[in-house]
This record gives C-alpha cells, sequence and structure tokens, in this order.
C-alpha cells in the first residue's frame, strides 16, 4: 500500500511539474513575441513616418490585432476567435476541445498508472529470479516438444541463460559488498554456474542469503511478460502452452503469464491512447493559431478555414480547409 502511495504522489508531482513547465514556457513565448513584434511594429512605424497617418494606424490596428489574436489563440485555443475576432462559436468549439481533450488525457493517464500498479503486483506475486534459474535448462531436451521456443531461430542450438535480453539485479557478495549484475552478460554466466544456481533450491537460498533483489524497471515488467527467455521464473511454468502472437511467431505462456500480459497490454494501450490525446492538444493549438492570424488579416472577409472532427473522437484524423 505504502509503495502504491509513492507511484500516486510521484505521478501528481510530475503532472504539476509538466503543468507549470507549459505555463512558464507559454508566458516566455507570449514575452519574446510581444517584444519582437513591438520592435517591429515601432520599427515600421518610423520607417512610414511620410506616409499618410491613417494608412499607418491601419497597419499598426491590423498587425496588433493579428498579434493579439494568434497570442491568444497559442495560450488557450479559441480565446483569439472569442475575444478579438468576434467568432464566438469557433471559439467555444476550439475551448471545448482542449478541454475535451485535457480532461481525457488525465482520465487515460490514470486508468494506464492503475492497470500498470496492477500487473507489477500480480508480477512481484507471481514470477521469479530463482524460479527462473531452477528451471531455465528444463526445456533443454532434444525430445522436449517446447524446445524451439527457448532456441535460437536460425541454429536451432538452445539458448544461453544469460543471452538475448537482461534483466538487473542487486546481491550481496562473500564479502559482504553490495554488487549490480546483468544477466545477459559473461560475468552472469560464469555466476550462474560458480554458484550452482541450476540446481533446486539453490537459487532461492541465494537470494535469502545475500540479500538478491531486482531492479524493477518498465523494461523489467516488459521483458517477463513478453519474452520466452524469462519464462520459467513464472510460477505456474509447468502449465507451459504453446500460443502465436499476431505476428505468427510461437510463444510460450500460462495462465498466470497471460494474465499479467494482458494487464500491461491494457496499460500500455491506454498510455498509446494518452499519447494520441495530447498531439491532438498541441494540433488544436496550431490550428487555433493559424485560424486565429487568417481571420483577424487583410483578407478576413475572404480568408476562411474549417475543420471537421469525427463525432465520435478521434484523434488520429481530422479534415482542414484553408480558403483564401
Amino acid at each position: 500500500m505504502f509503495y502504491h502511495l509513492i507511484l500516486i504522489m510521484e505521478n501528481l508531482i510530475l503532472n504539476f511539474y509538466l503543468i507549470f513547465k507549459t505555463i512558464m514556457l507559454k508566458l516566455f513565448l507570449i514575452i519574446n513575441f510581444s517584444i519582437y513584434f513591438g520592435f517591429q511594429l515601432n520599427s515600421d512605424y518610423y520607417l512610414s513616418s511620410e506616409l499618410d497617418s491613417n494608412l499607418i494606424n491601419s497597419n499598426n490596428h491590423q498587425a496588433n490585432r493579428k498579434l493579439k489574436s494568434a497570442l491568444l489563440s497559442g495560450f488557450l485555443p479559441g480565446s483569439g476567435q472569442f475575444f478579438i475576432n468576434d467568432q464566438k462559436s469557433k471559439g467555444i468549439m476550439f475551448f471545448a476541445f482542449e478541454i475535451i481533450g485535457i480532461m481525457s488525457s488525465i482520465h487515460f493517464n490514470e486508468k494506464a498508472e492503475e492497470f500498470k500498479i496492477d500487473y507489477e503486483d500480480y508480477a512481484n506475486e507471481h514470477w521469479s529470479f530463482s524460479s527462473w534459474c531452477d528451471y531455465y535448462y528444463d526445456y533443454s531436451d532434444e525430445d522436449n516438444p517446447f524446445r524451439d521456443l527457448f532456441s535460437n531461430q536460425e541454429s536451432g542450438i538452445y539458448s544461453e541463460i544469460n543471452s538475448g535480453h537482461g534483466l538487473e539485479f542487486f546481491y550481496d557478495d562473500d564479502d559482504g559488498i553490495r554488487r549490480y549484475m546483468k544477466t545477459n552478460t559473461e560475468s552472469f554466466g560464469l555466476f550462474y554456474a560458480q554458484y550452482n544456481l541450476d540446481q533446486n533450491g539453490l537459487a532461492e537460498q541465494f537470494v535469502i542469503e545475500r540479500n538478491l533483489s531486482m531492479y524493477k524497471t518498465h523494461d523489467f515488467y516488459e521483458e517477463i511478460v513478453k519474452y520466452d527467455q524469462f519464462f520459467t521464473g513464472w510460477d505456474d511454468h509447468e502449465l507451459i502452452e504453446r500460443s502465436t502472437n499476431d505476428w505468427g511467431q510461437d510463444n510460450a505462456t500460462s495462465p498466470n503469464k497471460t494474465y499479467a500480459k494482458s494487464i500491461y497490454d491494457k496499460s500500455v494501450k491506454n498510455y498509446k491512447i494518452q499519447d494520441s490525446i495530447i498531439l491532438s492538444l498541441y494540433a488544436n493549438h496550431a490550428i487555433s493559431i493559424l485560424d486565429a492570424l487568417i481571420n483577424s488579416s487583410n483578407l478576413s472577409d475572404k480568408a476562411s478555414i474549417s475543420y471537421d472532427y469525427s463525432p465520435i473522437l478521434n484523434f488520429h484524423q481530422a479534415l482542414i480547409s484553408i480558403k483564401l
């Protein structure tokens, strides 16, 4: 429970940081744009001092209008349309899309985090380093029907335990010094043989006596739920079954691994949806700025921009039409 609270607090802090960072970036851009365009306007004014004063005032007013409209729409989509260009309905549309996008992003992030906690808890309960070491070579016999799942696809040679992907862990050495090791290294191959970790029960004994702990990053959980190399770490590995993934590749699976993978996939799916929503929010800002510039320009009577979003939120597609 304490671990879950830490994860939630870390997520909240990260969200506040991202919001603060976004606000500060927008303020920075506004200040810089204001300084730059202010300088440009003053320069234009002095260079055009001999022109008709009405034309100068008109141009300055038009430039200020475009600048204000674009900056407002960049900071908050729809505000330039609503307050400057007198396009209330269009401004509300941009703003509504922004609010829906932000709320949806928060929702899918929370769902992804919930699934993440679930699959991590489940994996922690049903996968172990000692089981992986104990049973890794149980399928190496030439007559074993599942041998190919743990063998090199080209050579057919059974893969060594220290090949392929790697897990990270810490342990106390013979002198009590805390050491780091990764499993896909030559050092781990020697380590595995030195301590006879393939013999029944010795790996578990080593884990306890040497205070071995896995370095459980996102990569750790991804690898144990996806790759056959770590299959024997699951506590129901004796219930092994052959499954075929979407790419036509056979994999070793079991009820516990299958369930953990299903939760993992749900978390990844929600993260991907959140990423798509964030991209759509960036697009909403860009389109709002472009629309504000076009509709506050000298061509505003003829220029227009329209967009066609699916009534069912689809953050991958939008039809944009610009007429000049």
